[in-house]
């Protein structure tokens, strides 16, 4: 990812260019330091309704770390403007920053929803990616800690599938596993009936408490799970068979019932898997007593590779990255696009896997739950002025000479907005001008 302290051209230069009408190159500027603050705020003074200029200054703030007053000018800026896209983003960061990490979620998605951000969107889908993975770790830790107090129901029509584990007598088919898990939650999503919980969030929740490979199909295990998840149904599975034939197994439990779990069974020759697959899901919807459109039926079980290698390479991708190995997860994931080019869940996992191992390169700290004090990056250096090119805040706001100007100057003292020039006012005797 791009470093804040990536170099520029000098600020001489571009105003000559701009002076000469040329055309300046896209180059990327750094965020505005703390010592450019007084300078912006006098700008912003001088021209208040002006969203860029409160966006600088919001980001020289944050870069000095006086992230209240930075939150306290986006917060104006975007109530004059709300589509003010670089304000967006850069609250977004400093809602992360601040552990508000679904307000950070809510304002990147704004984000991408307005017009100009293409340069942009890449890098804030990224940091959606890094959020979400921090927002299912918070809440399965929570889920946990709270797990003595009284919960509250679960919510209606929600659905958890839990890792199916993998008891056949092939090693090397073990990664289906991982894989049927994926393709089971993506299949249950076909009806708008069920929410439908994330895999990685259940699984996260698997890991945390230590269950065996005995203990992923115990139904009280389950059952606990489900609760802490605040889901109404579980489902628990294995894959079974050996190197040419598959064996699948699925029990629907109720977390609100004591009742005898229903148990739907497939098998088929390894490389009908996909077919094995939708077969299943089909029953396990009939269990739960919800009966699929046509147009339902046609999403499950779909084939998703022709490549069973490719399959099981997605599904060591998925190991990988569910146990914080982004490189290797990356790797993987590469490996099945190889394989097959067109497998579409492999492009998504290998765009997760990248986000997340340069965010960990990024900021190690973070991923090893220590609550690194890193400035959170920021695209900033990506930005242009509204013609496609960035006029540096010495060319909006001018120079003076390091000083500070509030010392040095009364309120008489302007700065004409993007003009380069300081007018001071001094008063005649006698009150004239």
């Amino acid at each position: 990812m791009t470093s804040l302290n990536a170099l520029v051209r000098p600020s001489v230069m571009l105003c000559a260019a701009l002076a000469a009408g040329c055309a300046i190159p896209q180059t990327r500027v750094p965020m505005p330091p703390p010592e450019a603050t007084p300078r912006l705020q006098m700008a912003l003074a001088a021209d208040p309704d002006n969203a860029d200029l409160s966006w600088r200054l919001a980001a020289s703030l944050r870069a000095g770390r006086r992230t209240g007053e930075a939150r306290e000018v986006v917060d104006a800026a975007l109530a004059e403007s709300p589509n003010h896209a670089p304000s967006v983003h850069l609250l977004g960061v400093m809602r992360e920053e601040a552990g508000d990490l679904a307000g950070a979620l809510e304002a990147y998605e704004r984000f991408l929803t307005l017009d100009g951000v293409e340069a942009q969107a890449g890098e804030v889908r990224d940091r959606i990616t890094v959020v979400r993975r921090r927002m299912l770790e918070t809440d399965v830790r929570a889920a946990l800690d709270a797990e003595d107090a009284t919960g509250g129901a679960p919510a209606p029509q929600t659905v958890a599938v839990f890792p199916f584990a993998y008891t056949g007598s092939a090693a090397a088919n073990q990664p289906l596993g991982r894989a049927l898990t994926h393709m089971v939650v993506t299949d249950m999503a076909a009806t708008q009936r069920l929410t439908v919980l994330e895999r990685l969030q259940v699984q996260l929740l698997a890991d945390e408490i230590t269950l065996t490979q005995q203990g992923l199909t115990d139904p009280a295990t389950g059952v606990r799970g489900g609760r802490l998840l605040r889901a109404e149904q579980v489902i628990q599975g294995q894959v079974g068979g050996d190197a040419a034939r598959i064996a699948l197994e699925a029990a629907v439990l109720r977390t609100t019932s004591e009742a005898e779990a229903p148990t739907v069974e497939e098998e088929d020759a390894l490389d009908r898997f996909f077919e094995a697959e939708g077969r299943l899901v089909v029953a396990m919807f009939g269990a739960m007593g919800i009966e699929l459109t046509a147009a339902e039926r046609e999403l499950v079980g779909r084939r998703r590779t022709e490549s069973l290698q490719a399959l099981l390479a997605f599904g060591l991708g998925l190991e990988a990255q569910d146990a914080g190995r982004f490189s290797a997860a990356r790797s993987e994931f590469e490996r099945a696009l190889t394989l097959d080019p067109t497998f579409e869940d492999a492009q998504i996992g290998l765009a997760e896997a990248i986000a997340l191992e340069e965010a960990e390169e990024e900021d190690p700290e973070e991923f090893a739950g220590l609550g690194g004090d890193l400035i959170r990056p920021s695209p900033w250096e990506l930005w242009l002025d509204r013609q496609g090119t960035y006029l540096p805040i010495e060319g909006i706001i001018p120079d003076v000479g390091g000083r500070d100007p509030y010392s040095e100057t009364g309120d008489d003292e302007r700065i004409g907005p993007r003009s380069g020039t300081v007018t001071i006012v001094i008063p005649r005797p006698g009150g004239g001008q």
